[in-house]
């Protein structure tokens, strides 16, 4: 409760307003705002008691103290509505009796996922976002508490073999919240590059390998994630190491997510959806070991006679979003030793955005080409020709691309091994039939023959959900997995751990939103919430008041959207309607 207190300092007396609050059974103060020296503050109280003041003046302003409302304030009370709390501590066992803190492994864990959804910083910059933030008022704690050895000291129980048990019963707490429809799981990997040592060989985890963000000069870390079809909840994450390939990965990621989705005495029909780098015939086989089924991509090239078909034998199909695609089924296919149902869809708009690609790759091509083309002549002009090799070499650079190779005839004139001129043409022939055999084209193939046309493309168009998790969680404004301030194998399992937390709130809140029909990208959402801020009002004669400071129309949609008002009154603020 908010009082007014005396320092003693140096012999003179100081007053302070401060609040306290039950910390460990105890009564601990959470908040405290310097008022000055005890004499000036009583005489500033006395003159505006006996001062014949005009009716309705207000005191003499002391300070203003603000702290971020919107984003801390939603995510606890995500956390709060999920159980997350109880749930973490249930599954994790505490800190060792010499390094226990008032909070426990849940709260630090829960803060560190709410920091890493609003504004990701160090754990040494932790304590100081924290106390700009109204987590300050809801959960109290020392500053002393907030550091990095206390947190690490409560993080370093997480082991192994409490994570299966921990996604297990978060799941089961999703399930009970939200409804997961008819079963289908959309999975994929992706990885992020660290800035740890090539020489340090003490953590596994981050390894080099084919980085998706074109840093192969970078060790990285590979996330395996799978969310619900329908919704997009992040429901399994699997943190490995960041040379294993994906087709490889999968094996692993199967074993693990056997015990959240197929508990014992039950046999769910679970399909997993599936990008076609993660299909393979050992895959196939141990997804029909785990009774999954599976709906996956594969590549044309498996079956290269149906997919280069001619599009006058497709079928037109309308999808529920209004778009149109037209489609080649065979519901009879074997493939790969596999009874199954193989369907070919053709999109306009995947074709137009292909073409589009290639036709920049090649103009890419062709300008460096020049350039190349003129270092040519100058090396001639010098009489320093270059060699047959080193030309061939930066030719192939330019060239990388192996569409590009099909259509591109480049002709060098040599002269004893050496080049003294270059030429190339592009044959229009060939690049069009490689734009009319495979662009647009995507193959499926799922053990599951019942499964209609329009359901089967719906179903895999929903990786797009799996990918916009991986774009929060890339995201540099503000950034969710990045910076990670880690470099152990421990803390990178931890880190890797309230970052999917943080991701599922996320999720839960954009879900929210579109039951109200607003469409907002997160970054801006977060931008929004963030700006939402209390307002701690100090008088000079120590009475103080607490108001919500003014909102924006863009937020004040979003604060009654996500209903922020009970909460705040709750919390004791003011809200000043616009």
């Amino acid at each position: 409760m908010p009082s007014l207190i005396t320092k003693w300092k140096k012999g003179r007396p100081y007053l302070y307003w401060v609040r306290s609050a039950r910390v460990k059974g105890q009564s601990r103060i959470v908040e405290q705002i310097y008022l000055g020296p005890q004499e000036r503050v009583m005489e500033h109280i006395r003159v505006h008691r006996t001062a014949a003041a005009p009716q309705g003046a207000m005191p003499t302003l002391h300070t203003v103290q603000t702290r971020e409302f919107g984003a801390s304030a939603l995510f606890y009370t995500v956390a709060q509505e999920l159980g997350l709390l109880e749930l973490i501590n249930a599954s994790v066992p505490p800190a060792p009796p010499g390094r226990r803190t008032s909070l426990s492994v849940g709260h630090y864990l829960l803060l560190a996922a709410r920091n890493r959804a609003t504004w990701p910083k160090s754990k040494r910059a932790f304590a100081e976002w924290y106390q700009s933030t109204v987590l300050a008022r809801l959960v109290p704690a020392a500053a002393e508490e907030l550091s990095s050895q206390r947190f690490w000291d409560h993080m370093d129980v997480f082991e192994e073999i409490h994570v299966a048990p921990l996604q297990e019963a978060l799941l089961a707490r999703i399930r009970e919240h939200f409804p997961l429809g008819e079963r289908f799981l959309v999975y994929d990997t992706t990885n992020y590059y660290t800035f740890i040592h090539t020489f340090n060989s003490r953590p596994s985890l981050p390894q080099r390998g084919r980085n998706k963000q074109k840093r192969a000069d970078l060790r990285q870390i590979s996330l395996a994630l799978v969310v619900d079809e329908e919704q997009g909840l992040p429901l399994y994450y699997r943190c490995y190491e960041g040379n294993t390939p994906d087709v490889v990965a999968l094996g692993a990621s199967l074993k693990g997510m056997l015990g959240p989705f197929c508990p014992q005495h039950t046999s769910p029909h679970l399909t997993l959806i599936l990008d076609k780098g993660n299909v393979s015939r050992d895959n196939f086989t141990a997804l029909s070991k785990a009774h999954f089924s599976f709906l996956a991509a594969i590549p044309a090239g498996w079956v290269r006679q149906l997919s280069q078909g001619a599009l006058k034998g497709y079928q037109p199909l309308s999808l529920p979003d209004g778009r149109r695609v037209k489609v080649y089924a065979q519901p009879q296919a074997r493939l790969l030793g596999i009874a199954g149902k193989l369907l070919v869809s053709f999109s306009p708009r995947f074709y137009r955005r292909q073409v589009r690609t290639l036709d920049l790759l090649q103009r890419k091509a062709d300008q460096k080409l020049r350039t190349l083309q003129a270092t040519i002549q100058e090396a001639v002009a010098r009489n320093r020709p270059r060699t047959e090799q080193a030309v061939r070499r930066e030719m192939s650079r330019a060239l990388r691309h192996d569409r590009l190779k099909d259509f591109c005839s480049p002709t060098l004139r040599l002269h004893h091994g050496a080049v003294e001129a270059l030429s190339w043409e592009w044959d229009r022939r060939k690049k069009r039939a490689i734009k009319h055999g495979t662009f647009g084209r995507t193959v499926l193939f799922t053990d599951r023959r019942e499964l209609s046309d329009q359901r089967i493309v719906v179903a895999y168009r929903s990786q797009a959900k799996v990918e916009a998790m991986f774009r929060i969680s890339k995201s540099r404004r503000p950034g969710l997995w990045w910076p990670a301030y880690h470099w152990t194998d421990s803390k990178l399992s931890v880190h890797a751990l309230y970052c999917f937390l943080a991701l599922l709130l996320i999720r839960i809140v954009v879900l929210r939103l579109q039951e109200r029909h607003l469409a907002l990208g997160v970054d801006l959402l977060l931008e929004r919430l963030r700006g939402m801020q209390e307002a701690l009002v100090v008088y000079a004669n120590g009475t103080a008041q607490r108001v919500l400071t003014q909102r924006s129309p863009e937020q004040e949609e979003l604060f009654v959207a996500l209903n922020l008002r009970p909460l705040a009154e709750q919390l004791g603020n003011t809200v000043l309607s616009l």
